[in-house]
């Protein structure tokens, strides 16, 4: 099949997505700034998490511009634990794409966010932040690469994770950046998944020559092989990342330790993580 056949073919997906796109409430439009974050979320009902309105609140606070990209079976409108966050765009799509695909929606349809000085895109796959993420943001803001993310993962193939990753001076606006985000394949198999969006996205990085870092690099917090906020959960929370993966609180078994995550973070952090959820 030829270049131009796969071209069209993976654009179809995102025009599935910009098809079936609403902006629920207001605002309607991105003000100007230097500082945006796109947040990608899932759920099956219009009920929003603790963890996602708290780090709505705190994101806000450093003077970001939020997009919650909501991917979710349900069309009533969104139910926040204290209310709707304001000067909050919330966009609601259909679950094709993933988190990719709903950080690649909101680039396509507010082009300008790709120049932006600062950009975050974040996902729910994270539960907290159970404390103040300024000395994360710090880093971000501070780090002179063109790309960023809170830590890097060795397993299989040397990747940024993309749970919390950032770009800075125009970088998503780059011709390569923009091919990447545009034809975005649909892919649906966990692996395929994980190799054409995440393994993806830093290929296509490494092949510009971009430069990229991370605040907690996977070799400091744990073993080579092992995923850093699965079997590092702890380094990580000590080293200073106020959140743990939603997996270890579904799904304790993920990690040796998984067991002890609930009562290290109601310990350190004075709260049941489970109620973030």
């Amino acid at each position: 099949m030829s270049s131009r056949v796969m071209a069209g073919k993976k654009q179809t997906v995102l025009r599935q997505i910009l098809d079936q796109v609403t902006i629920e409430g207001t605002p309607s439009s991105v003000p100007p700034g230097s500082r945006v974050a796109l947040f990608a979320s899932y759920s099956a009902d219009a009920r929003v998490s603790r963890s996602i309105e708290e780090l709505v609140t705190q994101l806000q606070g450093r003077g970001y511009f939020v997009i919650l990209i909501r991917a979710s079976e349900s069309t009533e409108p969104l139910r926040w634990p204290t209310g709707k966050p304001s000067d909050l765009m919330v966009i609601r799509k259909p679950n094709i794409g993933y988190d990719f695909g709903s950080w690649s929606a909101a680039m396509a349809m507010f082009p300008d966010i790709r120049r932006r000085p600062h950009v975050l895109l974040v996902n729910d796959s994270i539960v907290g932040p159970f404390a103040s993420i300024d000395p994360l943001v710090d880093l971000f803001e501070s780090s002179t690469s063109d790309a960023w993310s809170a830590t890097t993962n060795l397993q299989v193939s040397p990747h940024l994770q993309s749970f919390f990753t950032g770009f800075r001076n125009g970088t998503l606006a780059t011709p390569v950046m923009r091919e990447f985000w545009t034809n975005l394949p649909n892919e649906t198999a966990k692996h395929a998944i994980i190799d054409k969006y995440e393994f993806g996205l830093t290929r296509a990085l490494f092949s510009e020559g971009f430069s990229s870092e991370a605040a907690f690099p996977s070799q400091i917090v744990g073993a080579p092989g092992d995923n850093p906020v699965i079997r590092g959960w702890r380094t990580m929370l000590e080293l200073g990342f106020p959140f743990v993966k939603r997996e270890l609180l579904t799904n304790p078994t993920v990690a040796p330790d998984g067991h002890l995550v609930r009562e290290f973070v109601e310990a350190r952090f004075g709260t049941d993580p489970l109620n973030w959820l």
